[in-house]
């Protein structure tokens, strides 16, 4: 629980720069990531899956995935595709930029466009860092979750209106069983629920971490 109010407002850049965990999933050294740690970023790199729960709790505020050459023992098949599945279906909110040597094969695979953004792993280091920057600033507001949580809810939106403020005081408190009562009176999808609700908590942890003083 939160000892104070969040505030709706974002925090700046620099201020999430020093608190923002990004994880790097690539079977090779990413050549980008002692520039981003030069420049202040926290980076952590696995070259692969080392714990599939903690790509979707929180724990991370960004995930840089590269589609090739990881994930071969959870999925053999889609390797980092399936991955990428795995972490926007428990975790919808849970940021993720996907990127590959062969740009060809990315956009040609409909499950990527779960992927908040999508790089060539080629793509200048300006280009990566003004949308992680991005994404890290936004990513910190409760407003973002909000959304996320709304486009999971999707035609179910109609059956719980009074959704929107009672997910925002729970994000910004951090006392989420009024949300859940909530939820669980208006809606008949079990999992959309566990699903909402799980948002909603790995949103409290990322926001109470970030707007920490």
């Amino acid at each position: 629980m939160f000892d104070r109010k969040i505030s709706a407002l974002a925090p700046t850049i620099e201020s999430v720069r020093k608190k923002a965990q990004i994880l790097v999933i690539d079977d090779q050294e990413w050549p980008y990531q002692s520039m981003l740690e030069n420049d202040g970023y926290h980076i952590e790199r696995w070259p692969d899956i080392k714990s599939l729960s903690q790509l979707t709790d929180g724990y991370f505020t960004l995930i840089l995935l590269d589609i090739n050459g990881v994930g071969l023992r959870e999925n053999p098949q889609q390797q980092g595709i399936g991955i990428l599945e795995h972490i926007k279906r428990t975790n919808p909110a849970q940021r993720v930029i996907v990127y590959s040597a062969k740009r060809q094969l990315v956009s040609a695979t409909p499950t990527l466009r779960k992927a908040d953004a999508i790089f060539d792993k080629g793509e200048a280091y300006t280009d990566f860092k003004s949308v992680i920057d991005e994404f890290l600033v936004s990513g910190a507001t409760i407003g973002y979750f909000i959304a996320a949580i709304n486009q999971e809810l999707g035609e179910d939106a109609a059956s719980a209106p009074k959704f929107v403020p009672k997910a925002v005081r729970a994000l910004s408190t951090g006392r989420v069983d009024g949300l859940a009562k909530y939820l669980q009176q208006s809606l008949s999808d079990r999992r959309k629920i566990e699903t909402i609700l799980f948002v909603v908590t790995t949103g409290v942890r990322i926001l109470q971490d970030l707007h920490a003083i």
